[in-house]
C-alpha cells in the first residue's frame, strides 16, 4: 500500500492562518481598549466619535476566531471549505477595518499607524495562505 506524502503547504497555510488570526485579535483587543478609555475617560468624545473602535474591535474578533479555528482545520486536514471561509472572514474583516478607520479618521488618535501594521500583515498572510491552501486541496478529506 502506498502511502499518500503530504506537502507542507498545509502547514504554512495552517501557520500563516493563525498568526493572521492573532494579528487580528490584538487589533481587535487594542481598538476595544481604545473604545474603553475614549468612552469613560471624558464627556468630550461623543459616540458617534468613537464607535469606530468599537466597529474595528468586533471586526476584528469575529475574523480572529474564523481564523483559529480555520487554521486547526487546516492542521487535521479537515473540512477545506470551512478553511476557505476562516482566511476570507480574516480578509474580509482586515478591509472592513480599513474601510472603517479610513471613514472615521483616527490619525489624530495614534492608533492608524498600529492597525495599519496589522491589517497588512493581515492581508498578506491570508492571501499567501489561501494560495497554498488551493495549491494543496487535495490533501484534505
Amino acid at each position: 500500500m502506498k502511502q499518500k506524502i503530504g506537502t507542507d503547504l498545509v502547514l504554512a497555510a495552517a501557520m500563516l492562518t493563525i498568526i493572521s488570526a492573532a494579528f487580528s485579535a490584538g487589533l481587535g483587543y487594542i481598538a476595544f481598549d481604545r473604545y474603553l478609555v475614549y468612552a469613560f475617560a471624558a464627556e468630550a468624545y461623543s459616540f458617534a466619535a468613537i464607535a469606530g473602535f468599537l466597529v474595528v474591535g468586533i471586526l476584528s474578533i469575529v475574523g480572529a476566531v474564523f481564523g483559529i479555528i480555520a487554521g486547526r482545520f487546516m492542521l487535521n486536514r479537515e473540512n477545506v471549505n470551512f478553511s476557505m471561509l476562516g482566511v476570507i472572514l480574516l480578509l474580509v474583516s482586515a478591509f472592513g477595518n480599513y474601510i472603517t478607520l479610513s471613514f472615521y479618521g483616527y490619525v489624530q488618535y495614534g492608533f492608524m499607524e498600529v492597525a495599519m501594521f496589522c491589517e497588512i500583515t493581515i492581508l498578506v498572510f491570508s492571501l499567501l495562505s489561501a494560495m497554498f491552501l488551493t495549491k494543496s486541496k487535495a490533501e484534505f478529506i
